[in-house]
């Protein structure tokens, strides 16, 4: 079964797809309304309660509320689709180093431990606790250093193929 998948996701036919629908994901989180974009607390490498308070109060309630839903749907779907285009990638880099895999599923599990944060920091906002703040930052910031180790490892791997030939 995993090598199903691997084998559907490593396909350049795939790879496109996954591609595309990453980019589109992408442009719906840059034209929401409310300035959820511009104030989305994990672009951040790391932040404290007061950047928090600021973020939220800047989305307004309303903008508070479709934070929530785009964070439990849209922020979902966006780490499910570049931790399978990376897996894919990865397959094709790297045939005998199946161990490297984990980056890109680690990568994605941070990334949705970080949503789960933002949530209930979001619904907790008239109460934000400092701990959770912690908590949920250096959630964000383990996500990033595993983006940064995931990106380098692909950069790698690509240009070690084309030396190669």
């Amino acid at each position: 079964m995993i090598n199903k998948y691997l084998n559907l996701i490593s396909s350049k036919k795939s790879q496109i797809i996954i591609f595309i629908l990453l980019n589109i994901c992408g442009f719906i989180f840059i034209f929401l309304p409310h300035n959820i974009f511009s104030n989305m607390i994990d672009l951040k490498l790391s932040y404290g309660i007061r950047d928090v308070y600021d973020a939220f109060n800047a989305m307004g309630e309303e903008g508070r509320l479709l934070n929530i839903y785009s964070t439990l749907i849209l922020d979902t779907i966006y780490p499910v689709l570049y931790v399978s285009l990376m897996i894919g990638a990865y397959v094709k880099l790297f045939l005998k180093n199946g161990y490297l895999l984990f980056v890109p599923i680690t990568t994605g599990i941070f990334d949705l431990l970080e949503n789960i944060q933002s949530v209930i920091m979001n619904l907790n906002y008239s109460k934000l606790d400092e701990s959770q703040v912690a908590v949920a930052s250096l959630t964000t910031s383990l996500k990033w250093v595993f983006v940064i180790l995931m990106i380098s490892i692909l950069v790698f791997g690509i240009s070690k193929k084309k030396l190669s030939r």
